[in-house]
């Protein structure tokens, strides 16, 4: 905190100490919109759709490029998703947004964001567009998986240097609304480990116990027919919350 007395020189030193030290604030909204650095993928995309845009908004890339360029002092978006309504006789676009914690978990923007990002949006706005800005729905998931590995190996190390490598995957990777969730990238990772043969199965489940999201989402209706990913609605986003708990992993 940086108070400032108007004549200090004629205050007491001490009222001026205990005045600094019985500063308390209470915030009545939990901060959201806290900022974490981008990855090289995540910033290359943005210097691109912010590049096209030209200072206006036109296409629906150009307001997502706008919701991200938005000033950190008002808000920051992590993940942004312009759908236009087809069945709308206006051009009407919904704006799915989600911000994130101090600790990078997701968690739905609060009013004074969404506030700052509408009247943030209406400068570059087309003057026939409606932009509605709406929470977009996180699907916490679980991952659970099973794997072969070579002969006269330690079976327990190797499943820790396993769950350690997804783990550090869905740290450094947040996906974006209305993104799928793709199995075959978990077989990847795992099938080329030194020490396993053969990945035999993962098993995507959703979770939605305290301390995660409440959205209960139909995991087998919307995985692909090859079974190679799992659809998302167009204001879903998935986030496996938790890795260190939510993967979970046996070594034949």
């Amino acid at each position: 905190a940086d108070i400032e007395f108007r004549d200090p020189e004629t205050l007491v030193p001490g009222t001026m100490r205990s005045i600094r030290s019985s500063l308390e604030v209470y915030n009545e909204e939990p901060i959201t919109g806290a900022g974490t650095p981008e990855s090289q993928t995540e910033i290359k995309r943005r210097v691109i759709d912010n590049f096209a845009t030209q200072h206006r908004a036109v296409t629906k890339e150009d307001y997502e490029a706008m919701a991200y360029s938005m000033p950190n002092r008002f808000g920051v978006i992590k993940r942004c998703s312009v759908v236009r309504e087809n069945d709308s006789v206006k051009r009407n676009l919904n704006m799915f947004i989600i911000s994130q914690n101090s600790k990078g978990k997701l968690t739905t923007a609060n009013t004074t964001l969404k506030n700052n990002l509408k009247r943030w949006i209406n400068r570059n706005k087309m003057i026939n567009d409606t932009v509605d800005i709406l929470d977009a729905k996180v699907v916490n998931l679980q991952v659970k998986y099973t794997a072969l590995s070579t002969p006269s190996i330690d079976r327990f190390a190797l499943q820790n240097r396993a769950n350690r490598l997804l783990t550090n995957y869905f740290k450094s990777s947040k996906m974006y609304i209305g993104e799928p969730f793709y199995l075959s990238n978990i077989y990847g990772i795992l099938n080329n480990m030194p020490g396993i043969v053969d990945v035999e199965h993962v098993e995507i489940v959703n979770i939605t116990d305290i301390g995660y999201s409440e959205i209960s989402f139909d995991v087998p209706t919307n995985t692909s027919a090859n079974g190679r990913y799992i659809i998302a609605p167009k204001n879903v986003i998935f986030e496996v919350k938790y890795p260190a708990i939510d993967i979970k992993g046996t070594i034949k």
